[in-house]
């Protein structure tokens, strides 16, 4: 083709038809220019075709994740909003203590078992973040368009960094709580357990474990700031769940268009 167009400037030329070579001439630059525009514009729509394609790709990762992770959310909060209201039971019935109350747990004493069993345990969500680690790493965090999306995520990855930061304490306060009650743990233990273990079956105690282990301050201080710190990440896991729901239905959105 270019040689074609060289052989017929040389002829123009050679005829003597100035005029009508710079006119073949202007043209033959447009032809140039609209091809060049032709293929950038191609070019540019590959580019965008293969973004896309990427695009939808990360979301669909991402849609995974936190399908997986609002279950582990949910899971844990339902669990540990049993652990907040056993705990508030156990601080409830140390400040309000009374002959009845000792009595009952007396000859009620597995009660106490699973009230401590619950009421000192440690729960927390534990979401997936391997999709957006990885959009992280890659650099392709503008690969998703919807700028709402991509706060979102931002944001999620944020309070799950920071969120948890109790973790240590937490942990902390559990040892100290096991270390004040294992003096009491082995009379209420339940005959259920102790089964399990190959224990023979307690009878009733007549120590009047539980009017005892109701004076202990210590523990029910120790108790309560541990209350404290879980009902904090009890508040920052729902407000995850929120934030999952939410990046769920953009996620949806965009996977839609």
């Amino acid at each position: 083709m270019i040689k074609l167009f060289r052989n017929i400037r040389k002829k123009m030329l050679n005829e003597n038809k100035t005029q009508r070579y710079f006119k073949y001439a202007f043209g033959e630059i447009i032809l140039v220019v609209i091809g060049i525009l032709i293929a950038l514009k191609i070019n540019t729509w590959n580019e965008n075709r293969k973004a896309i394609n990427e695009e939808s790709k990360i979301l669909t990762a991402l849609q995974n994740d936190f399908k997986v992770s609002k279950i582990r959310i949910e899971d844990a909060s339902s669990i540990q909003k049993r652990v907040l209201d056993y705990s508030k039971a156990l601080i409830e019935i140390y400040e309000n203590k009374n002959d009845k109350t000792y009595e009952y747990f007396d000859k009620h004493l597995d009660s106490l078992d699973f009230l401590i069993g619950y009421g000192t345990s440690f729960y927390r969500a534990e979401p997936v973040t391997g999709a957006y680690k990885a959009l992280i790493s890659a650099g392709k965090v503008d690969l998703i368009k919807n700028e709402n999306l991509r706060h979102l995520l931002a944001q999620f990855a944020a309070d799950l960094e920071s969120g948890f930061e109790d973790h240590d304490i937490a942990m902390d306060l559990l040892i100290i709580l096991t270390n004040e009650a294992s003096e009491f743990l082995l009379k209420i233990t339940s005959n259920k357990h102790r089964t399990h273990l190959n224990l023979n079956p307690r009878k009733q105690d007549t120590l009047m474990v539980s009017k005892k282990f109701f004076n202990n301050d210590s523990y029910f201080g120790n108790l309560y700031y541990k209350l404290i710190l879980e009902k904090n990440r009890y508040d920052r896991q729902q407000s995850m769940l929120k934030q999952s729901d939410s990046i769920l239905s953009l996620i949806n959105s965009e996977l839609k268009k």
